[in-house]
């Protein structure tokens, strides 16, 4: 399913902090993100309407707001707090003093029993640096029963930080765990959120793919969208004599502009993925269409010309869609009515391909081009002809892209016997994946880190997007 992006925590976990009183963790190993997270925690409680206390036990607070300078936006310089122990007196508006637990407890309750914004989140991050600070043994928990007593006298919800993912005794005193780690699809590092254990909320997501870029902590919700239901947000760039524009910004640049001309290009769509590698291989196609050159379809199985005039014919309309969308069609029976449809009688693939190369020429003529995009369901064929016909039907493809201004892509199943051996023939190769309801992409040749599918909507338009995983 493509993603839809949000730059803030899961509503889920908002929804559970709403509530108040509760008690949770977020755990994580150096890096994955938690402090982040809890800064977007803060941030989404006041602007809510609530009220957000940041203990850091770490991390000096200039330090803080220099990673995280829009923290400045909120005005709530007194709330990010430097709770670190010091025996030396320090002049600083951000940091409170203490020499025990108790002195730490103290200032704690007198700051979250004033406030009379709600809901209150308290955040300490980390606990295991404060106990560490105050020599208080890993195995007491005695701090940590004190905060989830001031939780209830307060209705504050605590948020203790901690490092590493083991289990503890405080997963036990905790409504809720949520744990951040970095997994990993073909050496591509993924970020994801888990949500362990929840005692007040259903887990639905229990896996949430997020992204981390400017300071920012970015999650991804899955949508099912088989079609465009608005017109596509793009603008036609400028004639290029080696590459044509994807039309996605994200992944021209991967491309150092675009697909080249006179290239074969493949994209592998794996188990889970669905439909949803039609929002990557039709924006290039509708380039060309908009540029009044053609586009050709073998579509993929399981579609016919009926798929390929309700992804086109709605953005470009009926005029250009019948002049410049051309469909391969293999049936034993009958011709088309339509002049756009190309009913191949289904031989032999030496015949057969010949009929395809014989169409593709008479079409380029009469429109007065050579330029021209060609996408290739290599299932249809893999099914028709079989898998080493299949092989030399794209080892001619690949001949044919080269001696010629095409750009053909290649949509391949995981599971298809023709992809061994295939990556050799291709001037690009990517690959899509479904993780936790979101589908993925990444680039094999070349090699690029993972991304998210994204679709952006405004009220009058669609924007196909890939967001880096980082």
């Amino acid at each position: 399913m493509v993603a839809i992006m949000s730059i803030s925590p899961p509503d889920e976990l908002l929804a559970m902090l709403r509530s108040g009183s509760q008690v949770f963790i977020i755990k994580g190993e150096a890096g994955t993100g938690k402090t982040t997270l809890a800064m977007e925690i803060i941030r989404s409680i006041e602007e809510d309407g609530g009220r957000g206390f940041y203990l850091s036990t770490r991390v000096p607070i200039d330090k803080i707001f220099s990673q995280f300078p829009w923290l400045k936006e909120l005005k709530i310089e007194d709330k990010i707090l430097d709770a670190r122990k010091t025996i030396l007196p320090k002049i600083d508006k951000y940091f409170i003093e203490f020499l025990t637990s108790q002195d730490f407890l103290k200032v704690i309750y007198s700051k979250v029993s004033q406030e009379k914004k709600k809901p209150i989140v308290i955040i300490i991050d980390s606990i295991d640096a404060l106990k560490a600070d105050l020599d208080i043994p890993p195995e007491d928990f005695s701090i940590e029963k004190m905060m989830v007593e001031i939780s209830g006298r307060t209705g504050a919800n605590t948020i203790f930080i901690s490092e590493g993912v083991k289990e503890t005794k405080l997963d036990y005193i905790a409504d809720s765990i949520i744990i951040l780690r970095k997994k990993y699809i073909n050496g591509r590092v993924i970020r994801c959120l888990e949500l362990e254990k929840t005692r007040t909320t259903e887990i639905k997501r229990p896996v949430i793919i997020f992204s981390i870029k400017d300071s920012r902590f970015i999650h991804f919700t899955s949508k099912v969208l088989e079609y465009p239901t608005k017109p596509l947000n793009v603008s036609i760039p400028e004639e290029n004599a080696v590459h044509t524009s994807t039309l996605i910004e994200e992944f021209d640049k991967i491309l150092g502009g675009g697909f080249e001309k006179g290239s074969i290009n493949i994209i592998e769509a794996g188990r889970g993925v669905g439909r949803d590698y039609r929002w990557v291989s039709a924006p290039p196609a509708l380039n060309f269409v908009l540029k009044k050159k053609p586009a050709f379809f073998i579509p993929s199985e399981g579609h016919s010309p009926s798929t390929v005039r309700k992804w086109f014919e709605p953005m470009i309309g009926k005029e250009l869609y019948r002049t410049y969308i051309h469909v391969f069609q293999f049936s034993t029976n009958g011709t088309s009515s339509e002049k756009n449809i190309h009913v191949i009688d289904w031989a032999n693939p030496v015949t057969d391909y010949k009929v395809i190369r014989e169409t593709t020429s008479s079409v380029l003529d009469e429109l007065g081009t050579e330029e021209f995009f060609f996408y290739v369901g290599a299932d249809t064929l893999e099914h028709l002809y079989g898998a080493e016909n299949l092989k030399r039907i794209i080892g001619r493809l690949a001949k044919d892209a080269k001696d010629s201004f095409g750009t053909f892509l290649v949509v391949v199943k995981t599971g298809q016997r023709i992809l061994d051996g295939l990556d050799h023939l291709a001037s690009t190769y990517f690959k899509l994946e479904s993780l936790a309801g979101i589908t993925l992409f990444y680039g094999l040749l070349p090699a690029t880190n993972a991304y998210s599918l994204v679709i952006e909507e405004t009220d009058e338009k669609i924007i196909p997007k890939l967001i880096p995983i980082k």
